[in-house]
């Protein structure tokens, strides 16, 4: 463990530029954590430490199986987002998610390291089940993922990684993780702020119908969509430099530019609750708001295609851009 500690110290140093932050200014509340996120120089430069893991995430293992960062293991996306009850992306159930990083062979004191094969919403995805497994201490994104590393003409490897099971202990955080009926008791609480991570037509109400032939698209029937009552629009991808180039914006400039504005630093707000379409772009909002330190965040996996389905609807309101 002492390489372990070394490298985190190391870390804000040698992460990259996500972790040259400027200090933050105002009233805000909130205490970063720079470690939940580090660069590719960093993991290269830790790449054989055996008190490291890296974890790649894919909806199949194609991509993977093309070239992955070496030693990394592959964790396929439906191991933390599933269907349940006919609300797609889910989190599995408690022992499944355990039996999962157990089989992975994460054990119970590596330094994790997520990414995944698309601009973020797969390691962020992991990242929160993470989290909610109580190992968020230890757990960190690769700022940029494959595409920077690639980009950087970084070593790949295109071997398949076997790992051993490894004992892997919980520590269950059940509040992080909200239901309808807790949106519905807190619609209107001030302490509360609900950010909604879809784009701002979605937000809106102006979401397009599934695509001709589509029959994997759950649709929003026209007149349930829109957003919660209240919610703030942050558009999850708002939070990246660009799509070709997946990092995160600085610090700063997410806190002060991009989540203040919703709210979440005003006096008396306690808690922020992510939401989306089906939880995945949630996931990356609950990610960023975790990073900049909000003490009380919480995501409602459910999200939006679970609430517009509910009945009675007068009992599951819908807002309206213009309303």
């Amino acid at each position: 463990m002492r390489r372990l500690e070394a490298a985190l110290l190391a870390a804000a140093v040698c992460a990259g530029p996500a972790l040259a932050q400027q200090p933050d200014t105002g009233d805000a509340h909130v205490r970063h954590h720079p470690e939940f996120l580090v660069g590719t120089e960093w993991l290269a430069a830790n790449l054989e430490s055996s008190d490291v893991v890296v974890l790649h995430v894919g909806r199949t293992d194609s991509a993977y199986r093309a070239g992955h960062i070496p030693g990394a293991r592959f964790l396929p996306l439906s191991a933390v987002a599933t269907t349940i009850r006919g609300v797609p992306n889910e989190f599995p159930p408690r022992g499944y998610l355990v039996a999962t990083f157990r089989d992975l062979g994460v054990g119970d004191s590596t330094r994790i390291v997520i990414y995944g094969d698309d601009p973020g919403l797969f390691a962020a995805r992991a990242w929160v089940a993470l989290d909610l497994l109580g190992q968020s201490d230890r757990t960190s994104i690769l700022d940029g993922g494959l595409a920077r590393w690639t980009a950087e003409r970084r070593p790949t490897a295109t071997d398949i990684i076997m790992s051993s099971r490894e004992p892997f202990t919980a520590h269950w955080q059940e509040a992080r993780v909200v239901t309808a009926a807790w949106v519905r008791a807190h619609l209107g609480d001030t302490t509360v702020v609900f950010v909604d991570a879809r784009p701002s037509d979605q937000y809106a109400g102006a979401e397009p119908g599934c695509p001709p032939g589509q029959t994997s698209c759950t649709e929003i029937p026209a007149e349930r969509r829109g957003h919660l009552p209240g919610a703030k629009s942050l558009f999850w991808m708002g939070a990246l430099v660009s799509r070709e180039d997946p990092v995160l914006k600085p610090m700063h400039f997410l806190h002060e530019e991009i989540w203040k504005p919703t709210g979440a630093d005003r006096p008396g707000v306690r808690t922020v609750v992510t939401y989306c379409r089906s939880g995945m772009q949630a996931s990356h909002a609950y990610f960023v708001a975790r990073y900049l330190g909000y003490p009380d965040v919480r995501l409602y996996d459910g999200s939006f295609i679970e609430w517009a389905m509910l009945q009675p609807a007068a009992s599951y309101p819908v807002e309206r851009a213009g309303q």
